[in-house]
């Protein structure tokens, strides 16, 4: 049965967060008699013929919703009289097709897809009872039935859209676009596209110096030439609708088409052009451009600092969404900025700017005034909008370099400039924190750096704390002498058991450094640590002074450079354990990159054990014993877990049970808060060597670790 044109309706269109009231303008344009502001969409009353309008011109919304019953939904039993409140024969045929989209939960049904399926038997149950059968499930169906519960209550509508609404047909539904088109339209609304083309300028120009798909200005296009959005979908309208009136669905789609052509005689007055450094960017953009038959554009080829000056229209908009993830690195992304702002700072002053990124990302960098900043979520990712109502560049340009934090850094040079010019290591920290609101440590590894970001100190504002950290990221090439595309990023939290040694990433990009004589593979970008713990330096040289024809135990040895270390020291035997696979092929490496990869005579071992097992099996005897247990531990002994602290007694008598009478133990570890107990001293001759065993570039951390030397009495 054919719905009344003319009668009040409800409906929900849904839309991305945040461009809510701009979606509830646009409604209100479109003939809507009421619209209320909901969560990412807006609820609207009208009439069939508003609806129609909307689906077929919205830019912003992406499904329409027609509500057909309010109420109670608390359970199941509430929920079926909701249902059967509905005759569904008004809207479905009993030999059609249906899907049911189900959200929310109540305190019968806690799953979404039971619910679906629940909703789907009793609208069947209906149709049974009256025609004998029951319309069947398809993805293409005839109706689309949405049930949303929240709090108790429920609403129960079809969703007359055939296609999401955000869709405008020119793009493939597998292809990745950075954003969604109905997004795009609300970002140029905030942008003040729509008053450039409502004003009496000759001509109007729209320029995307880094298009991307093009999604900016192909949505600029169909505002400007008056084109629905609805008009380029194979389908808007959900047809097969028992309620469709055809005749006024196809009355506003000539009207929509009248609408085109007269658009299309005004193209001379507006002016697009699209540029990308990426080819294929450019070339994906530009079919899409053709495949719907819009006006000639001027597509361009080129980086920033090489973009030709625009054929000036009267006024302009340009717009764009610069490069950033979280990952990304500032210091690389600095010349991009840089030139997208003195770029957009040459056009007339009649032109205006818009930025659209990630929140984090440093728009200050383009050096322009912004005049005004919006909030939207791009997917699941928080963006904002920055207005630019003059595109005018800083007399000063921001540097964003932290001259405090170059200064702290030159004066840790000038003290560690003896220690450097000894050459004995191109591995050694520059930074730790020294000034709390940069929140980093600063490791340089022969001409990289390995920086790592700690929790900022909770008197930091978050976002302070990331613009801190930007800073910093262009201070360190400048003030270290470094490639910035050579700055590795981490961040660092408190990590427990084995997460310190969990891979990160898969870059597998490894590079040698030396030290005392010895060379180690580091890898700074696969986990969290590199492989060379730099604040151990002085106790592995102690091994290398004093392992000469000894036999040396390394336990948890990880990549073994405590090892290498002793068997360069002309040890007779070392023994490296370890329980992971990974670490001991890296500590193979690491012998073979200083010579010792031939051992016809078995001195060199690599065993794969759980240590603490083993060294209670143990029933061997060693000179030097090098002991640096993690702070927490799996073991099958020790109540299942390995605490330094509460466990250190045992583990250093079973280390002590296998040193031979005249050898002697280094124990170290990093729990900043440990505690050698006195039971270890009354029964060891126990030598304190925290502060021999702390490195130049250590010294404002004394706590990094703890160190020991433990013999027999």
């Amino acid at each position: 049965m054919q719905a009344d044109a003319s009668a009040p309706l409800q409906w929900f269109f849904a839309c991305p967060q945040f461009i809510e009231p701009l979606l509830a303008d646009e409604l209100t344009r479109y003939g809507a008699e009421s619209v209320k502001i909901g969560h990412a969409g807006v609820q609207a009353t009208g009439d069939l013929r508003f609806g129609y309008r909307a689906m077929l011109w919205s830019r912003l919304a992406s499904r329409a919703t027609l509500q057909l019953a309010h109420g109670f939904g608390k359970d199941q039993t509430e929920l079926q009289a909701l249902i059967d409140s509905i005759d569904w024969q008004q809207h479905l045929r009993p030999e059609g097709t249906l899907k049911v989209r189900f959200f929310g939960l109540n305190d019968d049904i806690r799953n979404t897809q039971f619910g679906a399926q629940w909703v789907k038997d009793q609208i069947g149950d209906q149709f049974r009872s009256q025609h004998g059968v029951r319309p069947s499930v398809s993805n293409t169906p005839d109706l689309v039935v949405v049930v949303n519960l929240h709090k108790g209550n429920a609403s129960i509508g079809i969703e007359l859209n055939q296609h999401s609404l955000h869709q405008r047909g020119y793009r493939d539904l597998d292809t990745h676009a950075p954003m969604r088109e109905n997004l795009a339209a609300a970002v140029l609304i905030r942008a003040g596209w729509l008053d450039m083309l409502a004003s009496d300028a000759a001509t109007v120009a729209l320029l995307d110096p880094l298009c991307g798909a093009g999604t900016f200005l192909i949505e600029g296009a169909l505002m400007a030439l008056d084109i629905a959005p609805g008009l380029l979908r194979e389908q808007t309208i959900a047809e097969r609708w028992l309620g469709h009136d055809s005749t006024l669905w196809n009355e506003l789609y000539i009207e929509a088409e009248q609408r085109r052509s007269a658009g299309f005689t005004n193209a001379e007055r507006f002016e697009f052009w699209g540029n990308d450094s990426n080819a294929a960017a450019v070339m994906a953009a530009r079919a899409d451009w053709r495949s719907i038959d819009l006006p000639a554009a001027r597509w361009t080829q080129c980086d920033l600092k090489a973009m030709p000056a625009p054929t000036l229209a009267t006024t302009g908009l340009v717009i764009s969404s610069p490069p950033f993830t979280t990952d990304s690195n500032v210091v690389a992304l600095r010349p991009i900025y840089d030139a997208l702002g003195q770029w957009m700072a040459s056009l007339p002053e009649t032109y205006r700017g818009a930025l659209f990124a990630e929140n984090e990302a440093p728009i200050a960098l383009t050096n322009l005034f912004y005049s005004k900043e919006y909030r939207f979520l791009n997917s699941e990712t928080e963006s904002k909008l920055y207005t630019f109502d003059k595109l005018l560049q800083k007399e000063r340009p921001t540097a964003w370099i932290a001259e405090d934090l170059a200064n702290r850094i030159g004066k840790n040079l000038r003290k560690l400039k003896g220690f450097i010019k000894q050459g004995h290591t191109d591995a050694y920290r520059v930074y730790d924190m020294d000034i709390p609101e940069y929140a980093i440590a600063v490791d340089r590894y022969a001409d990289w750096l390995h920086v790592q970001e700690y929790a900022p100190p909770k008197t930091i504002d978050e976002k302070a704390a990331e613009q801190r950290l930007q800073q910093a990221l262009l201070t360190l090439p400048e003030s270290l002498g470094v490639d910035p595309k050579k700055i590795v990023l981490k961040q660092r939290r408190q990590q427990k058991g084995k997460n310190q040694y969990q891979k990160q990433g898969r870059a597998e990009q490894s590079l040698v450094v030396t030290e005392h004589s010895a060379r180690f593979k580091v890898n700074l970008t696969d986990y969290l640590d590199t492989g060379l713990f730099l604040d151990h330096r002085p106790m592995r040289y102690w091994l290398q002074q004093h392992a000469k024809g000894k036999k040396v135990l390394n336990l948890f040895c990880y990549t073994g450079t405590a090892s290498v270390h002793a068997a360069v020291g002309g040890a007779n035997r070392v023994d490296s354990v370890d329980m992971s696979a990974t670490y001991l092929e890296w500590a193979k490496d690491n012998f073979e990159l200083n010579g010792l990869q031939h051992d016809p005579y078995r001195r060199y071992r690599f065993i794969q054990a759980n240590v603490l097992d083993w060294l209670y099996d143990c029933d061997e005897y060693y000179d030097l014993i090098f002991l640096d247990p993690p702070t927490f531990s799996n073991s099958k002994r020790m109540q299942d877990t390995f605490d330094v602290q509460r466990d250190h007694i045992a583990l250093i008598n079973d280390a002590m049970r296998v040193l031979s009478p005249d050898g002697t133990l280094i124990f170290s570890n990093n729990f900043r808060k440990f505690k050698l107990d006195a039971e270890v001293d009354n029964q060891y001759a126990v030598q304190d060597y925290r502060k021999q065993s702390l490195p130049l570039d250590f010294e404002r951390d004394p706590k990094i670790h703890g160190c020991w030397l433990i013999r027999h009495k």
